[in-house]
């Protein structure tokens, strides 16, 4: 199986590269420009890399290979410095085992103080003097790589010469197994369990981690992902078999130093457990048997192709650029930019038939009928009998490789329903639109449209905003409009069922998701540049030409009901008991008449579309998007008059409640909630409170092993409202957590606040450039009467001490709603 795997994907590569590749080699990858490599004085490796992604902050990392952390080295780091600046743990501590070398994670330093940044350079240094294994320093953050490099060195001479030779340990050897594995975990999860099916394969030889052959396991795995996983959706859906969700994961090598593996997990009842394994052994050994055709191929690489170009233009974190560095130090693991994966995937000198071939011989290899497996239950069960398991599962797999399926699997799709003559419109008002900075037009039938080009991109971002929301919906259960935004995915529209209908979005890299509000109704999402005429009798289809399908919402309320609700979901319920507004997913809200309820509601908003915007902003330009839109907006329904808003009232529960519970991630969640106005000045502040209030949490958890995120927002209607959610993983000192809150509401001092403002700035003047957030900024302008972004300079500014502090005292004092989950 190694020979063979890796041979196809040498001539994949290879391929791929043939116009340029003079000989049988492939060529090294590029190196992010961001990242600085080298090695310091004492011999320790450095990466540095100047990242603007929070202005004033650094992440910091040490690697230590071939030593694994110990109890001793745990206990023995003095933390509490750096604790009550921010500086805390990761979930499990601050340092990491991965495959037996140590990693230390020092997140968030302020390295906008200079003693704190000399101070966590000690740290540092002190881990690194602490051995003579092979080490790396790694940073990525808001520094200047010269002035760095120069600590850096000053540092290094507190460290003995480092004299390492061959550090990367004996060679890795792949070796097969012939007998599968079977697992079985007896786990209180009620009625629910989960199946997980994995596979290994041999890791990517070391010499070729750097070359495109690495880049072309992680395209395969994505391919094989995103064809498995809608073949095992689509089979355990013609089965009845409910679902709560189904998970992939590819662990590659740039993750481990050990093999390769592709898993699938199913999460259902314990009922059927065994149905769910067989459907995915019998999908599996289908790919195994038979592969795919091309043109279910080709349709796969176009439903990735919005993924990897949205992969290619994302900004990494510092987290990310620290992970990727210790995964080139430990593992190997290139440092090229996603954007050329995407380049590579794009590329179109290979022939669709020559890579269906060689992901069908992919696919080949990395399956077999039990080798290699490792089959995984965890469930509350009474026993398990692994052979009758194993047994069942090899009758699937040998049934799904003999016998060849008739299903058709591609994603493309008769639209010829989509096809619709509009009455013809004219733009009759064009004025310059003040949020984001681009063009409003207003169209002869009432409709409004608000365009901002951004270029380079490759994609837009769009939103249709419709007038009203769940304020105008009578009769719901609590917990029940939290649904309706998915209930519009379970229309059949254009001629097409529901299913194909998501097929066609998919296939041409639309994406598109509904949130319905309180006050407004947004659909909303991305498209690739050339796909606005696609996108625009997408939404004229749902608008005009959708009819319920019943069987697709009876497999929705089947597969809800097993959906594991979140923390998030129950600290609000327990906050706003029996509020039946709630835009909140609660699964005793949904019911047989959800379905029908939603219908009602859409067929309300798309009536009337003068009561709404359409909002695109992105990389295309204005003549395809007035001609675009000049054939299709005629086509809208229209009609006098607006939305109603429906007074609502609701209190909070004042004070504060409590819940122990077990069975999920050990932590402590909080959520602070308190009555609050949202105005621009409010809306910038808050972000610097989250922080304020995440450094104090931090101090008071030192030494608990706890790791702590924070996360704020606004409510609006039917009262405006501020709240944060506080999320500590790994322990369950609740005092402490107290502790810390009532803190928060003490004077910061003017370093620190002068910081702040300053990362806050930063952030919403690189976010403003973004299409996504400039849509979401419309949203709250023409959705709420919100303009929190035009004046955002002098709104930051205006912060003072003063007012940060009576933010964050209204918070401590208001309703609180805590989970400590054991």
């Amino acid at each position: 199986m190694p020979t063979r795997l890796f041979h196809m994907v040498f001539c994949l590569a290879f391929l791929v590269f043939s116009r340029t590749v003079p000989a049988q080699t492939l060529p090294s990858l590029p190196m992010d420009g961001k990242i600085q490599r080298g090695t310091l004085r004492c011999g320790v490796t450095y990466y540095m890399v100047k990242n603007d992604e929070v202005k004033g902050y650094a992440d910091f990392a040490v690697v230590r290979r071939g030593e694994a952390p110990t109890r001793a080295i745990e206990e023995g780091m003095k933390t509490k410095y750096l604790s009550r600046h921010g500086i805390g743990p990761r979930p499990g501590g601050f340092f990491q085992d991965c495959d037996g070398s140590t990693v230390l994670h020092l997140d968030r330093v302020p390295v906008y103080d200079v003693n704190v940044l000399d101070s966590t350079l000690l740290v540092t240094f002190e881990q690194v003097a602490a051995s003579r294994a092979d080490e790396a320093v790694i940073v990525s953050g808001d520094i200047d790589p010269v002035e760095f490099k120069k600590k850096m060195d000053i540092f290094s001479m507190l460290v003995p010469q480092h004299f390492v030779e061959n550090s990367r340990g004996p060679d890795y050897v792949w070796e097969s197994s012939v007998m599968p594995s079977i697992i079985w975990k007896n786990r209180r999860m009620g009625d629910r369990g989960v199946v997980r099916i994995a596979y290994a394969s041999p890791r990517t030889p070391q010499e070729q981690m750097n070359t495109a052959q690495a880049l072309v396991m992680g395209i395969l795995s994505r391919e094989f992902q995103t064809i498995a996983v809608r073949r095992i959706e689509r089979n355990l859906r013609d089965a009845g078999i409910p679902y709560g969700r189904l998970d992939f994961h590819y662990l590659n090598s740039t993750e481990t130093d050990g093999d390769e593996e592709y898993a699938v997990e199913v999460q259902t009842d314990r009922e059927h457990l065994e149905a769910a394994m067989k459907i995915v052994s019998g999908t599996l050994a289908g790919l195994d048997g038979f592969g795919v055709p091309v043109e279910e191929f080709t349709d796969a690489k176009k439903v990735m192709m919005a993924g990897m170009v949205s992969r290619g233009n994302e900004a990494l974190s510092n987290r990310k650029y620290v992970d990727r560095c210790v995964a080139h130090f430990l593992y190997g693991a290139n440092l090229a930019p996603y954007s050329e994966e995407t380049r590579l995937f794009a590329r179109k000198n290979v022939p669709d038939s020559t890579e269906t071939r060689l992901f069908n011989q992919f696919a080949n290899s990395l399956l077999s009928q039990l080798s290699n497996l490792t089959l995984e239950y965890r469930a509350r069960l009474d026993s398990l009998d692994e052979d009758n398991a194993l047994f069942q599962y090899n009758l699937a797999y040998l049934y799904g490789s003999t016998f060849k399926e008739a299903k058709d699997y591609s994603w493309q799709r008769d639209t010829s329903g989509l096809e619709v003559a509009c009455p013809r419109v004219k733009i009759k008002e064009t004025k310059p639109e003040p949020v984001s900075g681009g063009v409003l037009w207003t169209f002869s039938n009432g409709i409004r449209v608000v365009y901002k080009q951004v270029p380079g991109l490759r994609n837009f971002h769009y939103s249709l905003l419709l007038g009203g929301g769940l304020s105008g919906v009578s009769g719901l259960m609590e917990g029940e409009g939290g649904y309706f935004g998915d209930m519009l995915s379970l229309y059949d529209a254009g001629g097409m069922s529901a299913s194909d209908f998501r097929d066609h979005l998919a296939v041409n890299g639309i994406g598109m998701e509904t949130q319905v509000a309180l006050t407004f109704t947004s659909i909303y999402g991305q498209a690739p540049s050339s796909k606005l005429p696609t996108l625009m009798k997408a939404l004229l289809a749902l608008a005009n030409g959708r009819t319920v399908n019943r069987g697709e919402f009876d497999i929705y309320l089947r597969n809800a009901r097993w959906a594991q609700e979140t923390i998030d979901n129950r600290l609000y319920a327990m906050m706003y008991p029996g509020f039946s507004y709630s835009t909140k997913k609660y699964v005793s809200g949904l019911n047989a008449g959800t379905q029908a309820k939603a219908a009602q509601f859409y067929e309300s908003l798309f009536s009337r579309m003068n009561d709404g915007m359409l909002f695109i902003v992105g990389d295309v330009d204005e003549p395809t998007v007035r001609r675009t839109l000049l054939r299709y907006m005629g086509g809208f329904r229209t009609q006098r008059g607006t939305a109603s808003r429906k007074t609502l009232r609701y209190q909070p529960r004042l004070g504060n409640i409590a819940h122990t519970e077990t069975g999920g991630e050990k932590g402590v969640y909080v959520r602070l909630d308190t009555e609050y106005p949202l105005s621009g000045i409010n809306y910038a502040m808050a972000g610097i409170a989250a922080e304020v209030l995440r450094r104090r949490v931090v101090e008071a958890l030192d030494g608990k092993g706890m790791s702590v995120e924070v996360t704020t927002g606004f409510h609006t209607y039917p009262q405006e409202r501020l709240w944060m959610f506080i999320s500590c993983v790994g322990g369950t000192d609740l005092d402490a957590v107290r502790k810390g809150i009532r803190k928060a509401a003490t004077p910061v001092n003017a370093k620190d606040l002068n910081a702040w403002k300053a990362m806050v700035l930063a952030d919403l003047g690189r976010e403003l450039a973004e299409p996504e957030t400039i849509v979401t900024a419309l949203v709250a302008r023409y959705g709420v009467g919100k303009d929190l972004v035009s004046h955002y300079k002098e709104n930051v500014n205006s912060v003072d001490a003063a007012r940060l502090t009576e933010m964050l005292s209204s918070l401590a004092a208001g309703s609180t709603a805590e989970i400590v989950v054991e």
